[in-house]
C-alpha cells in the first residue's frame, strides 16, 4: 500500500498522512496539489510533501480525493525551503504554506460532487439522506459540499459522501472550483466582407445618428491601428454609451469579441542600455566577482548615491546571460517605482513583480510565469522568496539592514535576508547584500570572511557626500535663539537654501500631533480601552487614535474626570513639526509624508510628482522619507528632535538611528555635491552624533560591536523571544512563570530572561508576557533551540494553558 505526506495550510504542526489509491498510483508526484478531507466534512487543497510504504499503526489513514495538478505546482527545492524555514524559526509547516500560496491556487474548502453516468442505481437500498443527494444530482448535474448542507445534516455529510463514493454511484468533479480565471477584455471589430455595401449601410443608420457615428469611428479606428481594438476606448470620452453599441451588434454591423490578458501590465516602451561603470564600480564588480569565485556571498557596502543599483544592473545582465534568472528583493514595495523604470527600460516584458499590494488573481498570473519561466527578473517583497523558480542564478536583497524583512506582525515570523541567503544556496545561486548601513550581524559576518566585504566609498561621478552639522538645541533655547522646535541657526538654514530654489527635508520619526493629551488640572490622560497605551492625537482629524489596534475617539473638549477645560498636548509628532514649518515659512509649499497622509490611493505618486516638479518645497517626513527619494533638487536636511530617535526600549536603537540619519542625509546633494545635514539636539556629545559627524563607518560598527560584546547581544549571541497572550493576566503571569521553570530545567539560567510583563502591556485586549532567551552560537545553538521546542511541547500537554496564545520569533 502506498501512503503520502500531505501539507494542509493550517498552523498545526507536522504533516498529515494519507492513502494514495490505485488510480492515482501512477499520476501522484511530490511538489503537487491533491483534495483531502480532514476533520469532520472540511476538505482542504494539501501539498503532496512525501510518498512512502510505511503504513501507520495508530489509526486507519483517509483517502486523497482528487490529484488537482497533472504536473508538480512546488518545486523540491522550495518544498526543502520551506522544511528549513518550519524547524529554524520554529513554526508549523502548514503555517508556511498558507503564507506562500495565493489564496486562489489553496482553492476552496469545498468541493464539487456529480453523477458516474456509468453506474445504475438501487434505490432501494439507500438510506433517506444518500437519496436526497442523488436526487439532488438528477436535477443539478454538479452540487458542491455547502449547498448539500442545505438538506442533509452538517454531520452526516461526509459519511453520505463517502458511502456514495464506495459504491462508485458519485464521482468528485475533476474541474474542482478554482477562484483564478485569466482576464477576458472586450474587443471590437468591423466584419471586412460587410464593407462593400458601405453607402447601403450608412443610409439605414440614418434615423441612428449616434450608431451611425460610432460605426464610423470604429471602421476609422479599424483602419488606421495596426491591434485590436478595445471596447473601453470608444466609451472614455463619454460621447457614446453602450445602448449605441447594442444597436449596431443586434443589426450584425459591429462584432464583439474577448481575448485573455495578462492581468499584470508589461512594458512596451523602448529598451535602453547600461552606462559605462567608473573606475571605483570596476574594482568593486571584480572584487564581487572574486568573492562569488571563492564560493561565498557578497555585502555590498555603498554610500548613498554610490551606483549600486549600476552593479546590481551589471550582474543581472550576466546571469540572464548566462541564462538563469534574478529574484531582486525589496523591503518594502513603495522602494520598486525609480528602479522597475530602470529595469524595465533594459528588459522590458522579461520583468515582473510580485507583493502584497497585487490582486489574488495578478499573483496567481505571476505565479504562472515563473512556473513557466516566461519571467527573468522578478521584483519583490519577501513573498516572493516562495514563488516555484526554475532556474535561479542570483538573489539581490537590496536596503538589507531593514526591518521590514522581519515584521513581527505577519505570520510565521521568519527574516527574509537570512531565508534569502539559504535559498541562493539550495539553487546554487549567488546573493548579494546591498546597503548604505549594513545591519551590525551582516557587517560583523563579513569582517569574520562569512560574506565577502566590498566597499563604495565614493558617490558615483565623485560628487561630494553631504555634510553634517550637530546643533546644540539646549543652548539655542536658552539664549532665546528658537522659534518652537526649530533654533534660529537652522531657520536661517532652510530660508539660505528656499532662497536658492532647493529643497528641503524634515525628519521626525514619530506619527501623529501630540503623544499625548493631558488635563493640567488633575493630570488625566486617555488611555485605549483596548491596549495598555496613551491614546496619540491626530490634529488634521481631531482625533485620538491608538497606533497598535487602530482604535480611534473624538477628541473631548472637557476632561472627562474632573470636567475641566484645561485641556494640553504633551509630546511632538509629525504634524505638529509640520504645522510650525508652515508658520515659520509662510509662504512655502510644504507636504508631509506619513502612513496617515499617504493612505488615499495614488498620494504616494502625487507627492512624487510634486517633489519632482519642484512644487513642494519642504517635505516633512517619518521614516517614509528616507527611501525610495531619488531628486535633483534635494539640498537639506533637517532632524529637529534627533535625541527622540535614540531613546527607545531596544538594544538596536542606536544602529537604528544611524541607518536612519545616513539614509535619509543620502537624499541630500545627490548630484550637486552641496548636501549639508543638520541634527538638532540637546546632547551633541552623544557618541553616536559625534561618529555620524566624523563620516567614519568603520569606527562606528566597531562602536556598536563593542557594546553588543560587553552586554551580550547579536551578533555575540543568538536571540529567541517567546511572547505568551491571554485575556486573563493573573493565568497569564502564572502560565508564563510555569513555561520559564520548564526551560530552566533544560537550559542554563543565564540564557534565560524573564518571565516579564511586555514594555506594552496590553494589545487587543490580550495582556502580553514575555520570555527572552539568550543562546550561545555555534554548535550548540541548535541543541539548545531543540530544548526551547521540547520545553513548548511539554507547556501545550497542559490542558489549563491551552487557551494561552504563544508566539516564538527565532533571530528576534
Amino acid at each position: 500500500m502506498t501512503f503520502a505526506q500531505i501539507i494542509l495550510p493550517l498552523n498545526l504542526k507536522g504533516t498529515f498522512t494519507y492513502k494514495v489509491s490505485e488510480e492515482f498510483l501512477s499520476k501522484i508526484e511530490i511538489g503537487m496539489r491533491v483534495l483531502v478531507p480532514f476533520g469532520g466534512k472540511k476538505i482542504y487543497t494539501g501539498i503532496v510533501a512525501e510518498i512512502h510504504h510505511n503504513e501507520p499503526e495508530t489509526f486507519l489513514p483517509k483517502d486523497i480525493h482528487s490529484l488537482l495538478d497533472a504536473e508538480p505546482i512546488v518545486p523540491k527545492l522550495q518544498l526543502k525551503f520551506w522544511n528549513w524555514l518550519s524547524e529554524y524559526y520554529l513554526c508549523n509547516i502548514g503555517e508556511i504554506y498558507r503564507f506562500a500560496f495565493p489564496s486562489s491556487l489553496k482553492l476552496e474548502s469545498e468541493t464539487y460532487l456529480k453523477r458516474n453516468p456509468n453506474k445504475e442505481i438501487d434505490w432501494e437500498v439507500l438510506d433517506a439522506n444518500e437519496t436526497y443527494l442523488l436526487q439532488a444530482l438528477e436535477v443539478k448535474s454538479l452540487v458542491s459540499l455547502s449547498e448539500i448542507e442545505a438538506f442533509i445534516p452538517k454531520k452526516e455529510i461526509v459519511k453520505t459522501v463517502k458511502a456514495l463514493i464506495d459504491e462508485q454511484l458519485i464521482l468528485i468533479d475533476e474541474k474542482i472550483y478554482e477562484k483564478y480565471k485569466a482576464k477576458e477584455v472586450a474587443y471590437l471589430k468591423i466584419d471586412e466582407n460587410i464593407l462593400g455595401n458601405l453607402s447601403e449601410i450608412l443610409q439605414s443608420l440614418t434615423k441612428a445618428k449616434k450608431q451611425k457615428d460610432l460605426f464610423l469611428t470604429i471602421l476609422e479606428a479599424q483602419q488606421t491601428q495596426n491591434q485590436p481594438l478595445r471596447k473601453s476606448q470608444f466609451f472614455e470620452n463619454g460621447v457614446f454609451n453602450a445602448s449605441h453599441l447594442r444597436g449596431l451588434v443586434e443589426k450584425n454591423l459591429v462584432q464583439e469579441y474577448y481575448l485573455q490578458k495578462d492581468r499584470i501590465e508589461t512594458y512596451e516602451g523602448e529598451i535602453e542600455n547600461l552606462e559605462k561603470l567608473s573606475e571605483i564600480q570596476e574594482k568593486a564588480l571584480t572584487e564581487m566577482n572574486e568573492g562569488f569565485r571563492e564560493g561565498k556571498n557578497v555585502l555590498l557596502h555603498g554610500v548613498t548615491s554610490s551606483g549600486k543599483t549600476h552593479l546590481y544592473l551589471e550582474k543581472i545582465e550576466e546571469t540572464i546571460a548566462n541564462g538563469k534568472n534574478v529574484l531582486f528583493l525589496l523591503p518594502e514595495i513603495a522602494l520598486t517605482k525609480q528602479i522597475i523604470q530602470r529595469l524595465e527600460k533594459k528588459y522590458g516584458k522579461q520583468l515582473g513583480f510580485y507583493h502584497q499590494k497585487l490582486t489574488d488573481f495578478e499573483k496567481v498570473e505571476v505565479w504562472r510565469k515563473v512556473k513557466n519561466n516566461e519571467i527573468k527578473i522578478l521584483i519583490g517583497t519577501r513573498s516572493s522568496l516562495f514563488l516555484p523558480f526554475q532556474n535561479l542564478g542570483l538573489i539581490i536583497i537590496d536596503e538589507e539592514h531593514d526591518a521590514a524583512y522581519k515584521p513581527r506582525e505577519v505570520k510565521p515570523f521568519f527574516n527574509a535576508k537570512d531565508a534569502a541567503l539559504v535559498l541562493a544556496n539550495y539553487y546554487q545561486a549567488k546573493a548579494i547584500l546591498g546597503s548604505a548601513t549594513p545591519s551590525v550581524e551582516s557587517y560583523y559576518a563579513a569582517k569574520n570572511g562569512k560574506l565577502k566585504y566590498v566597499f563604495l566609498g565614493e558617490r558615483f561621478g565623485e560628487v561630494a557626500l553631504p555634510k553634517y552639522e550637530i546643533i546644540n538645541f539646549k543652548e539655542a533655547q536658552e539664549s532665546k535663539l528658537s522659534v518652537g522646535h526649530f533654533s534660529q541657526h537652522l531657520i536661517d538654514k532652510i530660508s539660505e537654501n528656499l532662497e536658492n530654489k532647493k529643497q528641503t527635508i524634515i525628519l521626525h520619526n514619530r506619527r501623529g500631533y501630540a503623544n499625548v493629551v493631558e488635563c493640567e488640572s488633575c493630570g488625566h490622560v486617555t488611555y485605549c480601552s483596548n491596549c495598555d497605551v496613551v491614546m496619540t492625537y491626530h490634529k488634521s482629524t481631531n482625533e485620538l487614535k491608538c497606533h497598535y489596534c487602530g482604535h480611534k475617539a473624538q477628541k473631548s473638549k472637557i476632561c472627562p474626570k474632573c470636567q475641566s477645560t484645561n485641556l494640553n498636548t504633551r509630546g511632538i509628532g509629525i504634524e505638529q513639526i509640520e504645522e510650525e514649518t508652515q508658520k515659520i515659512f509662510k509662504e512655502t509649499q510644504v507636504e508631509r509624508m506619513d502612513v496617515d497622509s499617504m493612505r488615499k490611493k495614488f498620494a504616494y505618486e502625487k507627492l512624487y510628482e510634486k517633489i519632482e516638479s519642484g512644487e513642494a518645497e519642504i517635505v516633512v517626513g517619518t521614516q517614509m522619507i528616507s527611501k525610495g527619494l531619488d531628486f535633483d533638487n534635494i539640498e537639506l536636511v533637517a532632524i529637529p528632535k534627533a535625541d527622540s530617535l535614540l531613546y527607545v526600549q531596544d538594544f538596536r536603537a542606536e544602529e537604528r538611528a544611524y541607518q536612519l540619519i545616513t539614509q535619509v542625509s543620502g537624499r541630500a546633494g545627490r548630484n550637486s555635491g552641496k548636501g549639508k545635514i543638520y541634527i538638532q539636539t540637546y546632547n551633541p556629545h552623544h557618541p553616536l552624533f559625534e561618529l555620524i559627524k566624523e563620516e567614519n563607518s568603520t569606527k562606528i560598527y566597531e562602536h556598536f560591536l563593542k557594546e553588543r560584546e560587553q552586554f551580550l547581544y547579536p551578533p555575540f549571541v543568538k536571540l529567541v523571544l517567546i511572547e505568551l497572550k491571554h485575556r486573563k493576566e493573573e493565568k497569564l503571569q502564572r502560565a508564563s512563570q510555569f513555561l520559564s521553570s520548564v526551560l530552566q530545567k533544560y537550559l542554563p539560567l543565564p540564557c534565560i530572561l524573564g518571565p516579564e510583563k511586555a514594555p506594552i502591556g496590553k494589545i487587543n485586549l490580550l495582556y502580553q508576557y514575555q520570555i527572552l532567551l539568550k543562546l550561545p552560537r555555534g554548535k550548540k545553538y541548535q541543541e539548545y533551540k531543540d530544548y526551547v521546542l521540547k520545553s513548548l511541547e511539554e507547556f501545550e500537554e497542559i490542558t489549563a494553558y491551552k487557551s494561552i496564545k504563544i508566539d516564538t520569533f527565532v533571530d528576534f
